[in-house]
């Protein structure tokens, strides 16, 4: 008989499904505040149009200065804050891709695993195989041996 049908990989493989799943998952969680970081960036962009719009406008009605100078001031800091959601979104990028990296990296680890398997339940279907082969070889040299005929089958062929 064949050695028990290996099943030692069928763990591994399942851990580095696990594994493959959870880099997933940190990479669309990466993508999401990616594309989050975008969205405040366009929300923060419009604002400031807007605000230039409104200060255009307040001047061409009316100069003062007091006012004329918060406007500047708040289109400084929807600048500054503008500036900085540019630096996260290129830093939340490099994550990012750091993430699709690892999940590559676990996909690849996960495939030599699968294809290991496969190779071994290959090995294992082949010595099952020819083990058939040997145990009707020889129950045919047997019958051979004692001069008798294999029975044929329906179809008229010997078995």
């Amino acid at each position: 008989m064949p050695k028990a049908k290996p099943f030692a990989y069928e763990t591994l493989l399942r851990i580095r499904k696990r594994q493959e799943d959870l880099r997933a998952m940190a990479m669309a969680a990466a993508r999401r505040d990616v594309n989050n970081a975008e969205e405040q960036r366009t929300r923060l962009a419009a604002e400031q149009r807007n605000s230039l719009e409104r200060w255009a406008g307040y001047l061409k009605e009316c100069l003062d200065a007091g006012e004329a100078r918060r406007y500047h001031q708040y289109e400084r800091h929807l600048a500054r804050l503008i500036d900085d959601k540019d630096a996260d979104i290129r830093r939340l990028e490099g994550i990012a891709e750091e993430k699709r990296g690892e999940l590559l990296d676990a996909s690849k680890r996960k495939r030599i695993v699968g294809k290991l398997k496969e190779r071994k339940n290959a090995a294992y279907a082949l010595e099952l195989r020819r083990m058939l082969q040997r145990i009707n070889d020889e129950t045919a040299t047997n019958y051979a041996s004692r001069g008798e005929e294999l029975a044929p089958d329906a179809s008229g062929a010997s078995k």
